[in-house]
């Protein structure tokens, strides 16, 4: 028989069902503090203890033998739990009594780090890494730390993870980078506009198709993340397996705007590439001019002033 505090609680991960749901959970404790759920937690199970944060129940479980490396059912560890319920000391507790800090798990094959970024945990993400998590592992999305962190929008943990030596250029298993991710998946202008502060690779292309960044946005019809590549200097020209540019890619799509955005930054940038080439060849006229006045002065030196310096007259 369980309390009453435990009897209405899902063993489920948290997947509120609003568009923005990484937000719903952002601050479990409010959520908690605005429902004491527990208040008797003598016969709850670790899992929903360690969910609501139950410190001295899941000691006391623990020191009765409980061991916290096991999975669950669901094959998810205590301290995916804790990392995606924002639960610190409940994460320093199971570490340490042994828990492996990136022991995979759930659906998706992912670590304890990964659960945190996916709620935007920034607090239990500096924690994981502390305590030797590993940011480069992949998930079975085939995604990483920082791409999870791209994905679910979530600008400080993409601060922190490059912070602490992620490359804004690492590939997830398909060889998209963080960049060609926010361009393809994420409508709107961040993370792409984030992630140009960090100079990441435009040039790069993915294993498959090949895409660039501004490949990908296009074929989303992500009009934010075109804009921003542009004005970044995507290169208009690059070819992807089947041959195709962003703009060959705007016209299968049939987007106007697009279209009209990448053809009038085709003319700008001709127009400017001819002004300097103008500029470049008015400064090597001047310039042939004064070589010749040097070649002069040179020829003068050396056929005359010798003499006089050797006191011929």
């Amino acid at each position: 028989m369980e309390g009453p505090g435990c009897k209405h609680h899902s063993h489920g991960p948290h997947q509120p069902q609003a568009r923005n749901w990484h937000i719903i959970h952002k601050d479990q404790s409010k959520i908690q503090a605005a429902f004491p759920l527990v208040e008797d937690y003598s016969s709850c199970d670790i899992v929903k203890a360690t969910q609501y944060g139950i410190l001295e129940r899941c000691k006391e479980l623990v020191e009765a033998g409980y061991d916290v490396r096991q999975p669950d059912k669901e094959n998810v560890t205590l301290l995916h739990w804790a990392a995606i319920n924002n639960r610190l000391d409940l994460v320093k507790f199971y570490i340490s009594k042994g828990a492996i800090v990136d022991q995979l798990g759930g659906d998706l094959n992912s670590t304890p780090l990964h659960w945190a970024i996916r709620q935007g945990h920034l607090s239990m993400v500096i924690l994981l890494l502390k305590c030797g998590a590993d940011p480069a592992l992949i998930d079975g999305e085939g995604y990483s730390g920082i791409h999870l962190a791209v994905v679910f929008q979530h600008m400080p943990v993409i601060a922190y993870l490059i912070s602490k030596g992620q490359s804004v250029d690492t590939t997830d298993f398909s060889g998209q980078t963080p960049l060609m991710l926010s361009a393809q998946k994420v409508i709107g202008p961040e993370p792409t506009g984030f992630l140009l502060k960090f100079n990441p690779s435009l040039s790069a292309v993915d294993k498959i198709q090949k895409n660039t960044a501004l490949h990908w946005a296009v074929t989303a019809g992500n009009v934010n993340a075109v804009e921003l590549l542009l004005d970044a200097g995507s290169n208009l020209d690059i070819k992807n397996v089947k041959g195709e540019t962003p703009l060959d890619l705007a016209h299968q799509i049939q987007n106007r705007l697009i279209i009209h955005m990448l053809t009038q930054e085709e003319k700008m940038r001709i127009r400017k590439n001819s002004r300097l080439l103008r500029i470049l060849e008015q400064f090597m006229d001047y310039s042939s001019g004064h070589f010749y006045i040097y070649i002069l002065m040179y020829m003068t030196y050396v056929l005359i002033l010798p003499p006089f310096k050797l006191g011929v007259s």
